[in-house]
């Protein structure tokens, strides 16, 4: 039997804001982006969302918002008594790649993580309950998938500068618009690979809502 709309919620979960206060980069501003995806546990489907955000141009000091439905991380029906988790990468492309290279393989790399993330999800079967299995099965799915269809070499390969593994349990959010909040990473030690003069370091926010209301 199908579960009821009184059993279900609209959980929307939407990327708003990114704040730089200090860039990696040290002579350009940073292309930043986030890649991941979202799913829900098992009694809500295990139904799976991917997110990849077009590139971001952002240098110290300055805070860019995200717009559209490329921010969204997660939107769906979820069973009030199951969860959404998120696993999600934020990402900087490495300087000496052109940016066009992003925007002219930007679908298949949206087709590529929405293969990958899904099948990883629906690999976990009755041990997505297991807190952070989800989140880690998205993950472990996401470089893969965006190098596929990169093919760089190693060196070549964008920097992960964060990541977010976190679990949204519906009971905890009221109805409404909650947020927004805030995921902080950063990096302040010197890339001694380079000399004790070369310094790669980085400080952002994100900010992120999660809206819930009745099924749809």
């Amino acid at each position: 039997m199908a579960e009821s709309n009184d059993d279900q919620k609209r959980v929307t979960i939407a990327l708003k804001t990114v704040y730089c206060h200090k860039a990696q980069g040290v002579m350009d501003v940073d292309a930043f982006y986030v890649a991941g995806g979202a799913a829900t546990g098992p009694r809500s489907g295990s139904k799976s969302m991917t997110i990849l955000t077009s590139l971001v141009e952002i240098d110290s000091r300055q805070k860019k918002i995200f717009a559209g439905d490329g921010c969204i991380i997660f939107d769906g029906n979820v069973h009030v008594d199951d969860f959404v988790e998120l696993g999600l990468q934020f990402r900087s492309m490495n300087v000496d790649v052109d940016e066009s290279d992003f925007d002219d393989k930007y679908s298949a790399l949206v087709s590529a993580l929405t293969a990958d993330v899904g099948a990883g999800v629906g690999s976990l079967a009755a041990s997505a309950s297991a807190k952070g299995a989800v989140a880690g099965a998205i993950l472990s799915a996401t470089s893969p998938a965006l190098a596929r269809v990169q093919a760089r070499a190693s060196m070549y390969e964008d920097d992960v500068l964060g990541t977010v593994q976190k679990r949204v349990n519906v009971f905890d959010y009221p109805d409404g618009h909650s947020g927004p909040f805030t995921w902080k990473f950063a990096d302040k030690y010197p890339n001694i690979i380079e000399g004790p003069d070369a310094w790669s370091e980085w400080d952002y926010e994100v900010g992120y809502t999660v809206e819930v209301g009745p099924a749809r």
